[in-house]
């Protein structure tokens, strides 16, 4: 089975761990069943040579997120997967509900290749009205959503239905054989330090904590440009004896992380699925977060401050217990269903 991926970005080499960590694996869990990958790269990474990820064929177009280079970029892109299928059958498969999408929806169109999308994240939103105002009803069998939130959030902005709900998968190798018997971290919070994850408001959830649990100690792994007024908010709720900045992280040390942390505090807006809370409830991390995206399945998911502060003192006296949603294995034979249904 040949499949072509299209995608704002791709890890730049194998060393490139923290690059859409959930696409990385996926892909090596279908190449493992055989399938015939080929990835077309808008944006990331900043180079223009061809190269091999795993033995996986990838070509770059540069883009580099400059919308100055967008019509250069998509050209590229658009030539290149017409030299791709070259009248070979094939599936195409796009990522993010952007450029990608358009660009497969057109390659779709002039060569009759199926196309799948899998919507990522915030272009299920209003703020992506610009490319969601192309789909139509006759696009829903095509779409895929990462859950139900997610789904939802879709249907409230425009109506349509995604036909697919397909979760992001844990790696059997990223889930622990064994806990450690101590976890000296109470409370850790992961992500881009952006706006959309509202890091203020998990400052103001751990201040409440803090009142109530002495010597509370907590971390928070990521950077952005959120972090200097995040740091004086952090100084005005007088948290800086429980609270350390880590910076970023390679992914790896992030679930070493996890695994010595009791709970994971996530406050974000918004999260199509956050392979975040799925990472740290593998790690054996108690999962606390506002409603959004597989928050409810995972852990304990609220709405107030208040309630989010109580769950996770009651989260600091529980056991560890590992839970994995699913594994990736299982996220790659669901698309592998999918790419056959479509190549039927």
């Amino acid at each position: 089975m040949r499949v072509i991926w299209l995608t704002p970005g791709f890890p730049a080499d194998e060393n490139d761990h923290n690059c859409i960590p959930p696409l990385q694996q996926l892909a090596l869990e279908l190449v493992a069943r055989k399938v015939d990958l080929q990835v077309i790269t808008l944006e990331y990474p900043f180079r223009d040579k061809p190269y091999h990820w795993h033995g996986i064929p990838v070509w770059p177009c540069n883009g580099r997120n400059r919308f100055w280079r967008k019509l250069r970029t998509l050209r590229r892109a658009f030539r290149q997967g017409q030299r791709l299928l070259n009248g070979q059958p094939a599936i195409l498969h796009s990522f993010w509900q952007t450029w990608a999408a358009q660009t497969g929806a057109r390659l779709s169109y002039r060569t009759g290749a199926p196309h799948l999308t899998t919507l990522m994240g915030q272009d299920v939103l209003p703020v992506n009205q610009r490319h969601l105002k192309y789909l139509s009803q006759n696009d829903e069998t095509r779409l895929v959503a990462l859950s139900a939130f997610h789904a939802s959030a879709l249907e409230k902005t425009t109506g349509l239905h995604a036909a697919h709900i397909i979760p992001w998968g844990i790696r059997e190798a990223d889930i622990p054989p064994i806990l450690p018997e101590s976890r000296p971290l109470d409370v850790l919070g992961v992500g881009s330090l952006l706006p959309v994850k509202n890091w203020a408001r998990w400052l103001r959830v751990l201040r409440r904590v803090a009142d109530r649990v002495p010597g509370l100690q907590a971390e928070l792994i990521g950077d952005g440009p959120e972090r200097g007024r995040l740091q004086r908010l952090c100084k005005r709720l007088d948290l800086e004896k429980n609270l350390r900045f880590v910076g970023a992280m390679p992914r790896e040390q992030v679930l070493q992380k996890m695994r010595l942390a009791k709970v994971l505090l996530h406050t974000a807006d918004f999260e199509s699925f956050g392979f975040v809370l799925a990472e740290a409830a593998a790690q054996g991390c108690r999962v606390v977060s506002t409603r959004v995206g597989i928050a409810p399945e995972l852990g304990f998911a609220a709405g107030s401050d208040e309630a989010l502060a109580e769950a996770v003192v009651a989260g600091l006296g529980h056991a560890a217990e590992i839970r994995a949603p699913l594994l990736m294995t299982e996220t790659a034979e669901r698309y592998l269903a999918l790419y056959s249904g479509s190549h039927g």
